[in-house]
């Protein structure tokens, strides 16, 4: 029971800790203030207490496929807006007020979806179990472990700024939310809205998916052992979206520098 816990941690709230992260230091520094992260808190809160009552009803919607549809929806929207508000790390301007709305409302719907897969195993757990100790230890284990791993990621991020290595840290946000966009297509699959054309590798000799290193990497990167053609064909996907935003934000940043240059000039 101690291990599955820490697993559940990994897998469903390092990457809270990570996105926070992510957006703290490099994505959204000025839009993350202490009153934007208790709003924050207070939205998901709400969002995820809402989310666990009303789970029976939503696995009802869509001929009893409510609840994937619906978080593929979520996924879908979480990456576009988190997409649109990736402007700073390239143009290093302040976001607008739509940006950090949106930034805001993505974190929201990111923490709903993920706190409330935990909070569900978590109450089998306690309703299942006769010793409370084990969870409470547990959770403490799992907690120091995300904690422990997203600061260690906050130093390498910042020292990454300091260096200018632009790119590799979009590339790292890049394929983070690449990674969970992807998630899409295997909840689509678990209720055959879509089929699967079958594994193009298998690296389950290396890592499997339900090992710890598994969970980590996918919530890094959305490591899957077996991916099916249709999930790599979404993480490309959205891997081009985003570097061809990014060329266009550096090509539009080129220009803007070129003209203050010039007026510098004259």
């Amino acid at each position: 029971m101690l291990i599955n816990i820490v697993i559940l941690f990994i897998k469903d709230l390092l990457p809270i800790f990570i996105l926070l992260c992510l957006l703290k230091t490099c994505v959204a520094p000025n839009t993350l203030s202490s009153k934007n992260l208790y709003i924050t808190l207070v939205l998901s809160l709400i969002g995820i207490i809402t989310t666990f009552h009303l789970l029976p009803s939503m696995s009802e919607l869509f001929g009893g496929v409510g609840i994937e549809v619906i978080q593929s929806i979520e996924l879908l929207i979480i990456y576009l807006c988190l997409l649109f508000s990736s402007s700073y790390m390239v143009t290093q301007d302040k976001l607008t007020i739509i940006q950090s709305n949106l930034v805001i409302i993505s974190t929201v719907l990111f923490t709903v979806i993920n706190a409330s897969q935990f909070i569900v195993f978590i109450d089998s757990y306690v309703v299942n179990s006769d010793s409370i100790k084990n969870i409470i230890v547990g959770l403490a284990i799992g907690f120091g472990i995300c904690l422990s791993f997203s600061s260690l990621l906050y130093f390498l991020v910042h020292w990454l700024i300091k260096n200018k290595s632009r790119f590799i840290i979009y590339l790292i946000w890049a394929l983070f939310l690449s990674g969970h966009i992807s998630q899409v297509i295997n909840l689509l699959q678990q209720v055959n809205i879509t089929q699967s054309s079958g594994a193009l590798w298998d690296t389950s000799n290396i890592v499997k998916d339900s090992s710890e290193y598994g969970h980590l990497l996918n919530t890094l990167f959305g490591y899957e052992a077996s991916p099916s053609y249709e999930f790599v064909m979404l993480y490309a996907l959205s891997l081009l979206l985003f570097f061809g935003y990014f060329i266009l934000l550096s090509k539009r940043q080129y220009t803007v520098d070129s003209s203050k240059e010039k007026w510098h000039v004259l």
